[in-house]
């Protein structure tokens, strides 16, 4: 009975459990349910911000909203590529105006306690994102946000397509960080890329700066090495430049720090690849940027990375790449024996040019001098310090007497990691040295036979002298870089010793091209060097040719003119290239030719089609006068005027010698070899008739007073004050007496 009584107890006991047990875990089923429901409904709802532009003129939406992912469950991204998220994440559904062009930022710059990433997507999430690149934009990392010291606050910029009506915004951790944060959304309509003073200023010798670049494209077939922290080969500054080719001229090369890909994570390899090849900043914007990435997202490498980098370069260069190479190291360090070795054995001593920011000090016990940084402090190496808007040294520069030449480096727009249009400006002598790169860039693609050698001093000699208002001392150079455009227009080699200076015209004109035509406009070229006392020993029209293509600005042609492409040649002798060089050019610019020649010649000058450039004997084009190494041109000054005061005392005592013998000697009657007309005898030489004894195109004279003589004359003539500085080859170079010989500029 008891027994039966307690079977019976335990039976009813049991059910009672089971039934409450079976409460319990639909309580808890439930609750599970309503978590996965709850949870899935968070993770596909993603907060609206509205930035629809109106679209009437240039108008601006921001925002502001703040986040805290302390306790946020949210998991909208898992992973990206290699890159893996935790939970706590929010996410915004961007509203735009699909009919406006705009561009798009979104940052964590204002505030933020925690590691923030930002990934940007043109489709709503999902846990596992298997997008391409072009459908997902991710940033870690933007150093230019001020205050972000100990937090690493990020930025993504994106610029809309047609019909583009939503964007999506993931914010959430680095590494599973979190914190609060200010997110700020900002969108505009997208306007034209202007381009930096910097690039401005470059192209022109004197200010004020005319707000444009007269750069085209340059730098095709060269290939440049930057040694940074990688770049964005996505950025729309790095797109082809022409219709025959797509794609983006920037390529990954390869990685030497922990961080084996070769995304840029601070924005500063992207920025100085931009500035040396970009399709808008760029100088050699036909260039090809190879990214060496040797700086980790903290903006610091090892130097065995960089050395180990270098090795690579030569190998990649020699085995992979076709057409001209140059290296530009904007990264630095403090005074290496070992990492200069590295630079001149491999890269050097192997012809591969090399340019190198001269560094940047900020601390007052931190060394300003030039001299203590590598590789820039490496002879052979180009080193670049950096000026301002105001021609001066940034005072962040270093400087001394290891720095080869300045360039703009402060204020420097360039693009960003941050986005495929997005730009930043930022201030430094790696922003310097990239101006530099593309200008050698620019010069090996017109010379791939030249090489580290030759490169340096002529990038050195073409450079604007003494403009910048230096407080350094005479150890350092008073130089600006100086680039501009080189025709693709047929020239022709002089002869050893010699340079042509060729420049071009877009005429209109009542005659055709003809010789008698082109014989008349090089006489008129012939008496405008004359008139400016320009030393020269040829000057012609090298070709003329009806023009089918009116350049913008000219006028409308009448039935009886012609509208003609002539490109004119003048001859001097390297020693004062540099001299008649600069007066073509200052002139032209003044437009002095183009009145003579309308008034001599009966032709209008419409527009210049080339300003000068130079051919030295090698065929080597260059856009300025240069002084290369083995060439008769590296005479200086002092040797000249050494040359000069010899010749003027000997000239004396020959004089002297002939009065004494004069004097004690009774003159036979001579015939007068002075009877002709200045007029005469130009028209004789026009002809090809002159009696000077010399070719009759390859005379040399420089005006003294009167109207020129020609060689053979001037020696006998009493009333023409000439005095022989030189004769190279038979042909005889001369100046005033009593007048300073030409300066050839310093180094």
């Amino acid at each position: 009975m008891a027994a039966g009584g307690c079977g019976k107890f335990v039976d009813v006991g049991y059910e009672r459990f089971l039934g409450r047990m079976k409460k319990q875990l639909w309580c808890v089923c439930l609750a599970f349910a309503l978590l996965w429901v709850f949870g899935d409904a968070q993770n596909a709802s993603c907060q609206t911000v509205d930035l629809t532009l109106s679209g009437v003129g240039n108008d601006e939406i921001s925002k502001d909203i703040e986040v805290d992912t302390v306790n946020n469950v949210n998991k909208f991204v898992e992973k990206v590529g290699s890159l893996d998220f935790a939970v706590g994440q929010e996410c915004f559904q961007l509203k735009l105006n699909a009919s406006v062009v705009a561009d798009v930022v979104v940052s964590t710059c204002k505030r933020s306690s925690f590691d923030t990433t930002l990934i940007l997507l043109k489709e709503a999430p999902t846990e596992t994102q298997e997008q391409l690149p072009d459908d997902i934009f991710l940033n870690r990392f933007d150093p230019t946000c001020e205050g972000s010291e100990g937090t690493m606050r990020s930025t993504v910029e994106y610029r809309t397509v047609e019909n583009e009506e939503f964007l999506y915004v993931v914010v959430t951790g680095w590494e599973g960080a979190r914190g609060a944060a200010t997110v700020s959304f900002n969108v505009k309509k997208a306007e034209p890329l202007q381009i930096s003073w910097g690039l401005d200023r470059i192209d022109q010798r004197n200010l004020p700066r005319d707000n444009m670049s007269s750069l085209s494209r340059g730098g095709d077939g060269v290939f440049v090495y930057v040694v940074d922290s990688g770049v964005n080969p996505t950025h729309s500054e790095f797109l082809a430049t022409d219709s025959t080719t797509s794609g983006s001229r920037a390529s990954e090369g390869k990685s030497f720090v922990a961080e084996s890909d070769l995304s840029d994570c601070t924005g500063h390899g992207t920025h100085v690849a931009a500035l040396i090849a970009g399709r808008t900043l760029g100088v050699a914007q036909g260039a090809s940027i190879i990214a060496v990435k040797v700086l980790r997202c903290d903006n610091r490498g090892e130097k065995t990375a960089l050395l180990a980098a270098i090795d690579w370069i030569l190998e990649d260069i020699k085995e992979a790449r076709k057409g001209a190479a140059l290296v530009v190291m904007p990264v630095l360090s403090e005074f290496s024996e070992a990492l200069n070795a590295k630079v001149n054995e491999t890269l050097i001593q192997n012809d591969v040019p090399v340019v190198a920011a001269a560094g940047n000090f900020s601390e007052p016990d931190e060394s300003s001098d030039s001299c203590l940084s590598s590789p820039g402090s490496l002879a052979g190496v180009i080193s670049v310090s950096a000026s301002n808007t105001l021609e001066r040294r940034a005072v962040f520069s270093k400087y001394g007497s290891c720095t080869d030449i300045y360039a703009p480096g402060v204020g420097i727009l360039s693009a960003f990691h941050t986005g495929d249009y997005a730009t930043r400006v930022i201030d430094g002598t790696s922003q310097a040295s990239s101006f530099v790169a593309g200008a050698v860039a620019r010069l090996l693609s017109t010379n791939p036979r030249m090489n580290a050698t030759n490169i340096r001093p002529a990038i050195l000699s073409m450079s604007t002298k003494g403009v910048l208002d230096l407080d350094t001392g005479s150890s350092d150079p008073n130089r600006l870089l100086y680039v501009r455009d080189i025709p693709n227009f047929p020239v022709e080699r002089p002869p050893e010793g010699w340079y042509h200076i060729y420049f071009g015209f877009q005429l209109r004109s009542p005659r055709n091209c003809s010789v008698d035509f082109n014989a008349e406009l090089g006489s008129t070229l012939r008496r405008w060097l004359i008139d400016q006392e320009m030393p020269f020993s040829r000057a012609r029209v090298f070709s003329c040719a009806p023009s089918f293509n009116p350049q913008p600005g000219t006028s409308e042609l009448r039935q009886d003119e012609f509208m003609l492409d002539v490109q004119f040649e003048v001859g001097v002798v390297d020693k004062l290239s540099s001299v008649t060089f600069e007066k073509i050019s200052d002139t032209m610019e003044s437009e002095d030719l183009q009145e003579k020649m309308s008034v001599e010649s009966d032709v209008v000058v419409e527009v210049v089609t080339a300003l000068p450039w130079v051919v030295d004997a090698r065929l080597l084009q260059f856009w300025a006068a240069p002084v290369l190494p083995g060439t008769t041109s590296t005479t200086s000054v002092g040797s000249i005027v050494g040359i000069v005061l010899a010749s003027m005392t000997a000239f004396i005592a020959l004089l002297l010698l002939l009065l004494l013998v004069f004097r004690w000697t009774k003159p036979a009657e001579r015939e007068d070899t002075i009877g002709k007309s200045d007029k005469e005898q130009l028209l004789l030489e026009e002809s090809g008739q002159s009696d000077s004894g010399f070719p009759p195109p390859m005379e040399m004279f420089h005006r003294s007073g009167g109207d020129p003589r020609p060689a053979s004359e001037n020696l006998n003539d009493g009333n023409t004050e000439f005095d022989v500085v030189s004769l190279e080859g038979g042909e005889g170079m001369f100046h005033n007496v009593g007048k300073s010989p030409p300066k050839l500029d310093a180094f």
